[in-house]
């Protein structure tokens, strides 16, 4: 089964993302970003990322700087959660190399189709279902 981290502070969302996660996929629940750069950098590799903005101790931008400048972290997908709904940072996760950016709240099935089609593309990089 493919392995998820889930980096969010939300205790409500975090039960929520388990929940709808488990079964189909194992989710690893972590609520900060310096937790879950230690737990990779000890060779944990996740078959996706998905991380809050805001997030305590190094936000969900800088963690996705850290991951995409890492060598063996670099290819792992992320998808960046956030309540804020500005262009500006939507333009600026992407840029950094995040596969999607969803708006809290959102809506599970939203979630789902979007880790389904990141694991599509990661599988025929030719696809074009974006």
């Amino acid at each position: 089964m493919k392995r998820i981290l889930i980096i969010e502070d939300d205790e409500p969302l975090c039960w929520l993302l388990e929940k709808i996660l488990s079964g189909k996929y194992v989710p690893i629940i972590m609520n900060n970003g310096l937790e879950a750069l230690s737990w990779l950098s000890e060779g944990n590799l996740p078959n996706l990322i998905i991380s809050d903005i805001n997030i305590p101790t190094l936000n969900g931008i800088e963690l996705l700087e850290n991951v995409r400048t890492s060598g063996i972290l670099r290819d792992i997908p992320v998808i960046m959660l956030s309540a804020s709904d500005e262009p500006e940072k939507r333009k600026q996760c992407l840029a950094l190399g995040a596969s999607n950016y969803l708006v809290k709240p959102f809506e599970p099935q939203l979630l789902l189709e979007e880790i389904e089609n990141t694991f599509k593309r990661l599988e025929n990089p030719l696809s074009i279902d974006r």
